[in-house]
């Protein structure tokens, strides 16, 4: 920037110094050294401002403006600037002052309109609330809220849209804010892919008061999103050697609905579970055990090892893997996830399942990833694109 800048300043005192020399030539009769001078000078000027000038003006902050914006002429803006340059011709050429009348009047409808848009725009807070976190494929609702700050006036005609690629939605529409009022509005977005998310501007555009021009302002916003994995259907997984609703029954005492034994009642056991036939048979009272059914602990090994062009299979086995925590944890199945880099809590409550669900999130492949230890358990499943 300084470089650029101290550039142009030289090169402008030469053009300035050569103009000077050009006008000090002509008044002592030099033509050509005049216009020698005059064109050096015009070039130097012409190739400030197409080299340096751009390079000035992306480097600077336009923010501290009060009224920085952009503005696009409309169709019917550009019909009224056709009509105001035809009243120009008109009141020139005919010197009338009636015409010279008309044309204040529509240049002060110009200025006027710059005004109220710029007005319009004053004092406006934009907020936006979106969910911690979602899941990739998945529509999720978010609201946006317009606090218009302005003591006396009201604010017509917003529309707000998002400028990240990565979050897209349709357009809100506000037709009217009131004055030290707000307003909001719902609205569905989905993302495509897992990761974190950060939404930091929402553009607002407005075509008030008159149409002539669309004036579009950025409004800082401070919202993120972390995108879990997409979540593929437990019928579409091979979950069946997890027994996932207990079909399994061990053999000892429990609370499952098979029968274990029949034995003695005592005083301590239920009368819900007399077996009344057995109890017919001996003349003796006899009460049921039932089998305790199979519960299990998974253990979720995942392997981060993969090439940059394993790319899209490593996005299938993170997918695989937070669908298995998901629906292990849901089905109330103890949970244990290890890679080579972090390793999870035991158990299956859902802040166990959101943490894997946010390793998961945000994990990278990784060529130099060792190979996680895989624990010395009966029920771990190792996931991994190695071999």
């Amino acid at each position: 920037m300084w470089k650029n800048f101290l550039s142009s300043i030289t090169l402008l005192t030469i053009a300035i110094i050569s103009a000077l020399y050009s006008s000090s030539a002509t008044k002592d009769g030099r033509i050509l050294a005049s216009a020698i001078s005059a064109f050096v000078a015009l070039g130097i000027a012409v190739w400030v401002s197409l080299k340096f000038v751009p390079r000035l003006a992306r480097g600077v902050d336009w923010d501290w403006l009060p009224f920085s914006s952009q503005y696009h002429v409309t169709r019917e803006g550009w019909l009224y600037f056709g009509a105001l340059l035809v009243v120009v011709f008109a009141a020139v050429n005919t010197a009338n002052n009636l015409l010279y009348m008309v044309l204040s009047a529509l240049l002060a409808v110009l200025l006027l309109s710059g005004v109220l848009s710029a007005l319009n725009f004053r004092f406006l807070k934009i907020g936006i609330r979106i969910p911690s976190h979602c899941f990739a494929g998945e529509p999720f609702a978010f609201s946006v809220q317009v606090h218009n700050l302005k003591r006396f006036f009201p604010t017509f005609s917003l529309q707000l849209q998002s400028l990240e690629d990565a979050v897209r939605f349709s357009t809100f529409d506000f037709p009217f804010v009131q004055r030290q009022g707000h307003t909001s509005d719902f609205g569905a977005a989905m993302l495509d892919k897992r990761g974190l998310y950060e939404l930091k501007k929402l553009r607002g555009s407005s075509r008030y008061p008159f149409g002539f021009f669309v004036k579009d302002q950025d409004f800082p916003v401070d919202a993120e999103c972390i995108c879990y994995p997409e979540i593929i259907p437990q019928e579409d997984l091979n979950l069946s050697v997890l027994d996932m609703h207990g079909a399994n029954q061990r053999f000892e005492r429990g609370s499952g609905h098979d029968l274990y034994m029949v034995r003695d009642y005592l005083p301590s056991d239920s009368a819900r579970h007399v077996h009344w036939k057995a109890s017919a048979k001996t003349s003796m009272l006899k009460t049921r055990e039932y089998s305790a059914e199979e519960t299990r602990r998974v253990i979720l090994v995942f392997d981060r090892s993969g090439h940059p062009e394993e790319a899209e299979k490593f996005e299938q086995l993170v997918s695989y893997a937070a669908s298995l925590a998901y629906h292990v944890t849901h089905a109330g199945i103890e949970l244990s996830f290890v890679s080579d880099e972090w390793s999870s809590e035991k158990g299956n409550s859902q802040a166990i399942l959101d943490s894997v669900l946010h390793y998961l999130a945000l994990v990278n492949i990784s060529a130099a990833a060792a190979p996680p230890q895989l624990p010395a358990a009966q029920d771990a499943i190792r996931i991994s694109l190695r071999n």
